[in-house]
């Protein structure tokens, strides 16, 4: 802000109070430059990882590798398999009702005993005839019998693709997964590629930035936020895609299963009908022979209470096989139930191996997220030193080129002028030119006073003190001239203001009464 040489001069130079300092800070300016200020950053720009980052990449690829933690589902698999193939349902229930021979109750013998053990003398020509009719044999017993067979032993086509799809052959076959994949990181891309990047690369050439480590690190979060998003969105997919499938698997089981339930139905049903038709063609017997006995029912009473027997000794032995084939029905469907429920608990069981996998990666997917927290609080750190590292490298440059714009501030002469009746203009020119601003730290507060080496003028006649001064806070104690922000206040008031505890002269308003 000017000072007062110790004697005028008419040469063409800066004036006095500011030669000495000219030629000082353009050798110290001239010494930084040559020394390789400002220096760059010469650590790395990528902050290490965290130890939670680490211990969980070290858990997740210990766990993953550990075939211990994959039995379960092996397990699973096996279990869908076995009951997919059949292999779980035993054939108890379905021979017994084949052969015939689960139930042997002694009454039948007693019946069949009672029903051939009546003889009479009198032999009623309508006996043969009966006899006859009791080797009658319905054609449609034969058909319901073939009927049973094949239906019990059809082959349903469906079957065989459920029976692939079941057994997890489908699982990971989409076609056009990898593609949709594709599809879906390449939004992700041009969003990098077209917005993220170009503004990045935009904000760093307006700062004059581009090509520094600040304006890479940036543009290397960006890009590693971009991989991690497409990585965590192919994850999500192929995940989606597995659990469709073995949702798609597990449906399939459990079709299987109802159309194996509804074969053994169908069988069952055509026994039944088989069994009906078996009871009508007693009755057509029954029929047959009472109206034969009916022709010649004088003569053949004795015969027909005899064959009476015979025929009540018939129909008993008759309910007991059905009551027999009844106990084998229900025996066989208990079986069956049973064996039905056994293979639901299994299939919950084996859905829930999948689970049990994913709640032992639980805790290392929580400590990742965590050391990601502390991996992206890492790199801001280093981002920040970085940057307080290259405006330290360039500050003391700054300076001296501010100082030696105060220096210059006060023009040039070539005439025989004390240097304190400068103009106001001259004495404050270094001022505007160091801060560019509209006000300058001037309180008495922050500097420390060396001498009086002459004072400003003002419009009103009075003036206001020079001094040669340094700041207090300043460990190289460089010398300074300007005035007092206290006596400028003191001299010209609202021509200085607060900040922060401090006063600043409003550096338009001193000029203006200079």
């Amino acid at each position: 802000m000017g000072g007062q040489p110790k004697e005028t001069t008419t040469k063409v130079e800066p004036w006095g109070g500011a030669q000495g300092y000219l030629t000082d800070v353009y050798k110290q300016y001239d010494q930084l430059i040559k020394s390789g200020a400002p220096k760059q950053w010469s650590g790395s720009t990528v902050a290490d990882q965290s130890q939670a980052t680490k211990d969980a990449q070290s858990g997740l690829h210990n766990y993953a590798s550990n075939a211990a933690n994959s039995n379960g589902i092996k397990n699973a698999q096996g279990t869908v398999n076995d009951i997919t193939t059949g292999g779980a349902f035993g054939t108890t229930a379905q021979d017994a009702l084949k052969s015939g021979t689960m139930f042997s109750n002694p009454a039948i013998a007693q019946t069949n005993a009672i029903t051939n053990g009546i003889k009479t003398n009198y032999v009623n020509p309508a006996a043969g005839q009966a006899a006859n009719l009791n080797g009658y044999t319905n054609a449609a017993s034969g058909l319901q019998t073939n009927q049973a067979t094949n239906l019990a032993t059809a082959y349903n086509p469906a079957l065989a693709n459920l029976q692939k799809t079941a057994a997890g052959s489908n699982i990971g076959a989409n076609p056009y997964l990898e593609q949709a994949v594709a599809n879906s990181n390449q939004k992700i891309a041009e969003q990098l590629g077209n917005v993220t990047l170009p503004t990045i690369q935009g904000q760093a050439a307006g700062m004059g930035r581009l090509g520094s480590n600040a304006s890479a690190s940036l543009i290397n979060n960006a890009t590693s936020t971009a991989a991690d998003a497409m990585s965590k969105n192919a994850l999500d997919m192929y995940q989606a895609q597995y659990n469709n499938d073995v949702s798609a698997m597990l449906q399939a089981n459990n079709q299987v299963a109802s159309a194996y339930n509804s074969d053994v139905s169908n069988a069952m049903n055509a026994n039944a009908n088989l069994a009906t038709t078996n009871t009508a063609q007693q009755g057509q017997r029954i029929a047959g022979t009472q109206l034969y006995g009916n022709l010649n029912q004088d003569a053949a009473a004795l015969n027909q209470a005899g064959q009476g027997l015979q025929l009540q000794g018939a129909g008993q032995a008759g309910q007991l096989g059905n009551a027999q084939q009844d106990l084998r029905n229900s025996a066989a469907s208990s079986l069956w139930s049973g064996q039905n429920a056994q293979a639901n608990t299994q299939l919950g069981a084996a859905g829930m191996a999948g689970d049990m996998y994913g709640m032992g990666l639980l805790p290392y997917e929580t400590l990742l997220g965590l050391g990601q927290s502390q991996d992206t609080r890492a790199q801001d750190i280093l981002n920040n030193t970085i940057q307080r590292y290259e405006q330290n490298q360039q500050q003391q440059l700054t300076n001296y080129g501010n100082f030696a714009n105060v220096l210059n501030g006060g023009g040039y002469s070539n005439t025989t002028t004390p240097v304190y009746n400068n103009t106001a203009g001259q004495m404050l020119g270094g001022l505007g030119s160091a801060l560019g601003a509209l006000v300058a730290l001037c309180d008495v507060r922050t500097k420390q006073i060396i001498r009086q080496i002459g004072a400003m003028p003002l419009a009103d006649g009075s003036e206001v003190p020079m001094y040669e001064f340094t700041y207090t806070d300043d460990p190289d104690q460089k010398l300074w001239v300007g005035p007092v922000a206290q006596e400028v206040e003191a001299a010209i008031p609202n021509s200085t203001m607060d900040i922060e505890g401090r006063k600043y002269i409003i550096t338009n308003a001193f000029m203006e009464a200079a």
